[in-house]
C-alpha cells in the first residue's frame, strides 16, 4: 500500500485558491455519439474506471478532467501541441464550460508545490500502469489526489499540463460541487446551455 497520507499534514494548512473561468474539453466524436452527455463527462471518469488518472486513483472519488486553455485541451487530446496544431488526431467534439470554484489546490504555484513537499517533477511524474511498474506502491499524484479529495477543503487541483508546456489543466471534484458556490456550466457550440452541475 502507498503511504496515503503523506501529503495529509502538509494539505491541511495549504491555502486554496478561488478560480472562476472558461475551460474547455475535447473528446472523441465516435465517443461522444455513443454516450448521452452527462454520462460521457462526468460518469466515465476515474470513479469507476480501472486506470484511474493522474490525480485519481481508481474507484476514489469522481473527477471532470478539463483545461483552462483550448491549445491545452486539443494537446491533452491529441497527445502533444504539435499533433494537435497539424490535424493529427481522430475526429472530435469541443466543449466549452464556465467554472466557478471557490477552493482549488494550485499546483501551478511552485510555493504551493514547496509547501507540500512536492514539485513540478514528481507533479508531472508517469502515473500509468505506475503502480504494477512500483512494486504496488501508488504514485504519489494519486496519494495527492486523495488527500486533497478527502481533506474537503478543496473543489479540484490546478496543475501544468504535460503536453502543452505553457498550458494548465483543472481536475474538478465534481461531488464537492454546490450551487451558487463551485458549480461548472457546460455550453454546446452554439453558446446555449448543454449541461449544468450540481
Amino acid at each position: 500500500m502507498p503511504a496515503i497520507r503523506r501529503f495529509q499534514a502538509e494539505l491541511a494548512t495549504c491555502p486554496g485558491l478561488a478560480f472562476s473561468g472558461k475551460c474547455f474539453r475535447v473528446i472523441d466524436l465516435e465517443t461522444f455519439l455513443k454516450n448521452e452527455t452527462p454520462t460521457l463527462l462526468f460518469d466515465l471518469g476515474p470513479k469507476i474506471g480501472k486506470g484511474g488518472q493522474r490525480f485519481s486513483p481508481p474507484s476514489d472519488h469522481r473527477g471532470l478532467y478539463v483545461s483552462a486553455q483550448l491549445a491545452t485541451a486539443g494537446a491533452e487530446y491529441a497527445d502533444g501541441l504539435k499533433n494537435w496544431n497539424q490535424g493529427k488526431c481522430r475526429k472530435h467534439v469541443t466543449f466549452d464550460m464556465l467554472v466557478r470554484l471557490s477552493s482549488v489546490l494550485d499546483l501551478t504555484n511552485p510555493s504551493i508545490r514547496r509547501a507540500i513537499r512536492s514539485s513540478k517533477r514528481e507533479i508531472q511524474s508517469a502515473w500509468i500502469g505506475g503502480a504494477a511498474l512500483n512494486g504496488g506502491i501508488q504514485p504519489p499524484t494519486w496519494s495527492l489526489g486523495h488527500e486533497a479529495f478527502a481533506s474537503g477543503r478543496f473543489d479540484g487541483i490546478l496543475f501544468p499540463s504535460t503536453k502543452h508546456p505553457k498550458g494548465t489543466c483543472l481536475l474538478i471534484f465534481t461531488e464537492r460541487l454546490v450551487l451558487g458556490i463551485a458549480d461548472v456550466v457546460i455550453h454546446k457550440q452554439n453558446g446555449s446551455i448543454w449541461e449544468r452541475l450540481p
